[in-house]
This record gives structure tokens, C-alpha cells and sequence, in this order.
């Protein structure tokens, strides 16, 4: 799940004269596509020179506040126009993923794992003064007791996986099985860029100094504040291969959205939200 701007699209004219109606609509529609250029380009160049006053000390870092309240910078970006597409529901369908196709065993195993389920939650903490954010599939509770823990893995490099490591702590969302959570779960799908937050549909981030990222509204139903398990000699941080395997303890649950429905879930490459019910006879 790996986890955008938009070019602007010419109009050809062709070599025939058109009618004066015609000819004034496409000479309407080239101006609204190179006044869309214009303010892409005017927003891009404010951006650089935002981000070079921040690494020349000029201007403080974003999400640096010691307020509880959300960073201007953070909510000037989630009230943004968003370049994610929207989402529906769409009917069932069968899966497409085919686990007897000639090809080798590693796609053969990737074809059975898209047959299944999972979770979909965003994992959000910070490194330094940086906020980091993830979408990932692979969360799910490793007991309840004494205290309860959770687990994900991760495959590495990753920024998100720095920030947890280097600050002990992470925010685990939960996200709610409609299209407001796919909304959420696939802005973080897009990599660790900066302003990662920026454009954020619906929900609303909340950034206190040196704390994890919270991510309240619409498509989150729980936030699971945790910190890394520092049991055992390898703590809650072992690697295996090309991924870490992250365990964290749940010191503090956070209520989202009021709601009766299932959390998101990913099976086959698609979004999912959990239906009908097989009940023994």
C-alpha cells in the first residue's frame, strides 16, 4: 500500500475554422488551464520559500508548538483544497488475485494474502520536531495481560519507523469501515513528504510538542495512544530480514467519532468495509 499534481491538459484546436461559439469556449477553457498553471506554479514556489526559511532558522518549524492546539500551519493545509479522489461503496466482487497462475512461490503466497482480510489503521509519531504518518495492514492486539499490547510490522527504511524508534511512541487510529476512513487511510498511503498532513480530508490533527500526531473527525473511530515495549533484551523492536517487528504497550485509549459500524479493512487491493454475517444453524 504505497501509497499529486495535476498537469493541465492543452486543447487541440485542429487545423479546421470553428464556429465563434466553439472557438470562444476553447479560448475560455485555455485561460481557466494556464490560470491553473499559474497558481500551481505560484503555490509550489511559496512552498519552497516556506521550507527554506525553515531550514535557514528564519521561520520556526510547523507542529513545534507547545500548545495543545492544532499548529496554523497543519490547519491552514487540512482546510486546503484535497487532491485525493472521493470515495463510494461499490457492489461485491469477486476476488482477482489467482493463487494457481504459473509464476513463482513469493507471488504465489502475495496472491493468498490479498485473499484475506486485514486492518487498515495509520500510525502517526514524530522525530524531533518532524510528525510522521503511516497507513499500514499489518496491526492486530498481541494480548490483553497484564497490560495490554499491540503489534505491526514494518519494512524497512522507513520514517515512520525512525520517529517510533527515536521517540518511544506512537498513535495507532483506528478508522471507521465508510469513505471517510478510506479518505484518511489513503492520504497516508502517499509517503513520508513533508507536510504529509497537508490536504488532509475530513478528520483534523491535533499536535502538541514533541507528542505524536492525534488525527480526530470523520473516518476515525479510536485512537490507541502506545509506547515501545522496553521488556526482554531486544525491547519492542526486532528485526527479521527486511522488516521490524513493532511491539507497543496501549497506556490510553482516545473515543473518535461516535458510531455503530466495523473498522476499515483491505483485502485484494481494495478498500472493504466488513458485510454480511455467517451464523451456524
Amino acid at each position: 500500500m504505497r501509497n499529486a499534481s495535476r498537469a493541465a491538459r492543452g486543447l487541440k484546436m485542429g487545423t479546421r475554422r470553428l464556429p465563434p461559439a466553439a472557438a470562444g469556449a476553447c479560448v475560455q477553457a485555455r485561460a481557466l488551464s494556464l490560470q491553473s498553471v499559474a497558481r500551481g506554479v505560484h503555490d509550489g514556489v511559496m512552498g519552497a520559500l516556506e521550507i527554506g526559511a525553515w531550514l535557514t532558522g528564519r521561520k520556526p518549524l510547523p507542529y513545534a508548538s507547545t500548545s495543545p492546539r492544532t499548529p496554523p500551519s497543519i490547519a491552514a493545509a487540512v482546510r486546503s483544497e484535497s487532491h485525493h479522489p472521493s470515495f463510494h461503496v461499490s457492489p461485491p466482487s469477486p476476488p482477482t488475485a489467482d493463487p494457481d497462475a504459473e509464476t513463482s512461490l513469493p507471488e504465489k503466497l502475495r496472491s493468498v494474502m490479498r485473499l484475506l482480510t486485514n486492518p487498515v489503521v495509520v500510525c502517526t509519531s514524530t522525530h524531533g520536531s518532524t510528525p510522521r504518518a503511516m497507513t499500514m495492514s499489518s496491526f492486530t492486539s498481541l494480548t490483553l495481560s497484564p497490560t495490554p499490547l499491540v503489534t505491526f510490522n514494518v519494512a524497512t527504511p522507513s520514517r515512520t519507523l525512525d520517529a517510533v524508534a527515536a521517540s518511544g511512541e506512537f498513535n495507532i487510529h483506528v478508522l471507521a469501515g465508510d469513505e471517510a476512513g478510506a479518505a484518511v487511510a489513503d492520504h497516508f498511503t502517499r509517503g513520508n513528504v513533508d507536510g504529509v498532513f497537508g490536504g488532509l480530508e475530513g478528520a483534523e490533527v491535533e499536535s502538541v510538542a514533541g507528542r505524536p500526531p492525534l488525527l480526530k473527525g470523520e473516518g476515525v473511530l479510536r485512537v490507541l495512544r502506545c509506547r515501545v515495549l522496553k521488556d526482554g533484551p531486544h525491547g519492542g523492536l526486532m528485526r527479521v530480514r527486511d522488516h521490524v517487528i513493532v511491539v507497543g504497550e496501549v497506556v490510553e485509549m482516545i473515543p473518535g467519532k461516535k458510531s455503530d459500524e466495523f473498522g476499515l479493512a483491505y483485502a485484494d487491493r481494495k478498500y472493504r468495509l466488513v458485510g454480511g454475517v455467517i451464523a451456524k444453524d
